[in-house]
């Protein structure tokens, strides 16, 4: 049965989210139409029950009949008091509607409107965080890109090959006296705080204890609904500034904190003012500047404003070292023992654009690895919760299910009035099937199959060289250097080495199959995306440095599969390949007319695959190779259950990659990968080699001559797993 966490997937998340929850929330209607009509039929009968116990009274003169001895005022009382025992049983009827079933219904009801509305609120937050972040990402990656682009014109319009290569030595050269001087610096005096005197370097240390060590808190100003963040009060500063600096008294640690706010260290937060206060009353707040000269990344800091304040300090940066370098330039023209390189106005706007661009390259990148981190985290939460939600469901239908059971034997209690009432209840009650419901509601309502997208680093001058994941396949095995990518085979090698150390071919098979949590698969893939590997030594030394489940190195490539820009089989061949499976359908059947069929159809997937590029093929024949030798090894198998454990396999197997190689596209589902993959299992023999004879354009005349099911059986060198 589809599941949740498998079926409300979009490329931009909020989609699908908002389609689940569309058809959640019809479930909460649903639930408040049946309390409506419980409660309905309940007032009815506190009404009826109501009129009926009121007969006596309401019929003039039938008190006076009361204690005659004739024999139809006697009966005549009989039918009265007959009429309010029966007026009595509705209004315990309606009493119990009330307790056995509408009230802990309603509960019940409020309860999971609640989950639902939680559920929804914390998954559109976080999507729209992420799309947020998304979106910074993209103009980050615009900058870096510009960037580069200003770069490689200016490159173009004033060097040559050999004077840029020229340039190039002198920036280096230029790099090496900026680091020289950049130390001395730290050590040049920075100023009296307190009435000590810092250098750089111990005024930074001081700065950065005070941002670090110092807990920080958020200030609201008053009548005002403007936040402070990152702020303490005088109080707080004054007390670890005598607990962690050698200062005399009180009085040296206000001075102290009247440098800082003198410095541009603090801000004040109550109000206007230049004076710092030793009192919990007056609030200060650290400002960026405090931040930026300890080196540190500023907490609850907006994304905008830090771009635009970077960005107006780092012109601001750049228009004072241009500055002081003309005037350091002037007060040493006429020094002879001078070591600076000759840098002309050329060569200093080619440095700034190569720091800009170098900068922008390390923030894109930087926010590249946030980002891909956040969605993988992204990803974990929306399967947790639709998985939650799936489970809520479900038992939202059950519940209505059994208010239902639970609503019949109350009206069963007037059974003499309302048999026929009571057996359509019965009847209702018994047609009632929730996992058909809930497989129905994912059929009619889902978006789309599970298929991240990963927002990618693009190096400007070597796209694809940092990282592994998200990668369009012909760039990674141009970068592996082979034909199907290193990280693909080195797996499927791990795995031929891990089948040994299983205890059984039943569990060499589940280990493809088994369920794993996207958290762990994740984290694996993290260790994986780290850098390119340069041969499969390394790829083993991480994975067994893992050291995790078979079944979570397995997920891991079907991840890599489903993360790819482009799928095995590209979209280009999709309708292709659905138009031959409706012309040639797979059977069971081994009949001569099925044999024709099938290879016609064999024939048809290596037509329309001579359109995949060598990667694709490649990456197709070597997964497909390492199941078929497993499918071969378990059909080997003494056990009587061998062969019916291979085929089983093959039809899981194939439920398992049908969403890993081929882009899954509503309404249509994953029956169309399923069934070619199926194929590549029992055929790929003959599916390959007519690869081969397209692509060297040679025709063989008696090819026809047999089956591919027969082809596809026919031996080769497989390796052999001890059992």
């Amino acid at each position: 049965m589809p599941s949740f966490s498998d079926s409300f997937w979009t490329d931009d998340l909020s989609a699908g989210i908002e389609r689940l929850f569309e058809e959640l929330h019809k479930g909460c209607n649903q639930n408040v139409l049946f309390i409506q009509l419980f409660a309905s039929r309940m007032q009815f009968e506190v009404n009826y029950g109501r009129q009926l116990c009121k007969t006596t009274s309401s019929v003039e003169g039938l008190s006076a009949t009361t204690g005659s001895l004739f024999s139809l005022d006697i009966a005549l009382n009989h039918v009265a008091d007959a009429m309010e025992e029966e007026g009595r049983a509705h209004i315990s009827a309606a009493a119990d509607i009330e307790t056995t079933v509408l009230r802990p219904f309603s509960a019940w009801c409020d309860d999971h409107e609640q989950r639902v509305s939680y559920s929804e609120k914390i998954l559109k937050t976080n999507v729209s965080n992420y799309q947020k972040s998304k979106k910074y990402v993209e103009k980050l990656e615009q900058a870096y890109f510009n960037r580069c682009r200003q770069l490689e014109d200016y490159k173009r319009a004033n060097y040559n090959d050999e004077e840029l290569a020229n340039a190039m030595k002198q920036l280096e050269i230029y790099q090496e006296q900026e680091h020289s001087l950049a130390k001395e610096r730290e050590y040049e005096k920075f100023g009296k705080f307190g009435n000590i005197d810092f250098d750089v370097r111990t005024m930074r240390e001081t700065v950065r204890l005070l941002l670090t060590k110092l807990e920080k808190s958020d200030y609201k100003v008053p009548f005002i609904n403007y936040h402070f963040y990152n702020t303490n009060n005088g109080s707080e500063i004054v007390k670890f500034l005598m607990e962690n600096l050698t200062l005399k008294d009180v009085d040296q640690a206000e001075a102290f904190g009247q440098d800082l706010l003198n410095g541009g260290f603090l801000k004040y937060c109550n109000g206007m003012g230049t004076t710092f206060v030793n009192s919990k009353k007056f609030q200060y707040s650290w400002k960026p500047y405090a931040y930026k000269f300890a080196q540190l990344s500023q907490p609850n800091a907006n994304e905008v404003e830090d771009e635009n304040t970077e960005e107006s300090s780092q012109a601001f940066s750049d228009y004072f070292t241009d500055l002081t370098t003309i005037i350091t330039q002037n007060q040493n023209a006429g020094s002879k023992n001078s070591n600076l390189p000759t840098v002309s106005n050329t060569e200093r706007a080619l440095f700034k654009l190569i720091k800009e661009m170098e900068a922008a390259d390390l923030k894109y990148r930087k926010e590249c690895k946030k980002i891909d981190s956040l969605r993988c985290s992204l990803e974990e939460l929306i399967v947790d919760h639709f998985t939650f939600m799936e489970k809520c469901e479900l038992d939202r239908l059950k519940a209505l299910e059994k208010v239902v059971l639970d609503f019949s034997p109350i009206i069963s209690k007037n059974a003499s009035a309302v048999e026929s009432f009571q057996e359509s209840v019965l009847k209702a009650a018994s047609t009632v099937d929730p996992t058909l419901d809930l497989m129905r509601l994912v059929e009619n309502a889902r978006t789309g199959f599970f298929q991240p997208r990963v927002i990618p680093y693009n190096n400007y001058y070597n796209p694809g060289g940092y990282q592994n994941f998200g990668i369009d396949l012909e760039t990674r095995c141009r970068l592996d250097k082979k034909i199907v990518p290193l990280i693909v085979s080195s797996i499927l090698s791990y795995m031929d080495q891990v089948y040994p150390e299983l205890p059984n071919d039943n569990v060499r098979t589940t280990v493809w199959t088994v369920p794993v949590k996207l958290h762990s698969t994740h984290i694996l893939r993290a260790v994986l995306n780290q850098k390119p590997f340069k041969d499969e030594s390394e790829v083993f030394e991480k994975l067994k440095e893992f050291n995790e489940e078979p079944s979570t190195i397995a997920s891991a490539l079907k991840i890599y599969l489903l993360e790819l820009p482009e799928p095995l089989i590209s979209n280009d061949v999709y309708d292709t390949l659905k138009a031959l499976y409706a012309e040639f359908p797979p059977s069971e059947l081994e009949d001569e007319s099925q044999a024709s069929v099938d290879s016609q159809r064999v024939s048809g997937i290596s037509s329309a695959f001579n359109a995949l590029s060598k990667p694709q093929i490649a990456t197709l024949d070597a997964i497909t190779s390492h199941f078929s030798r497993l499918i071969k090894i378990l059909k080997m198998g003494s056990s009587e259950t061998s062969e019916a454990l291979a085929n089983e396999f093959i039809r899981s197997i194939s439920e398992e990659f049908a969403n890993c190689i081929i882009e899954v596209k509503l309404p249509d589902g994953n029956d169309l990968g399923y069934k070619i993959f199926s194929d590549l299992l029992l055929y790929r023999k003959p599916i390959f080699r007519g690869l081969k004879r397209q692509n060297s354009k040679i025709r063989d005349p008696t090819s026809s001559t047999s089956s591919p099911r027969s082809q596809a059986h026919q031996g080769d060198n497989f390796g052999t797993i001890s059992h």
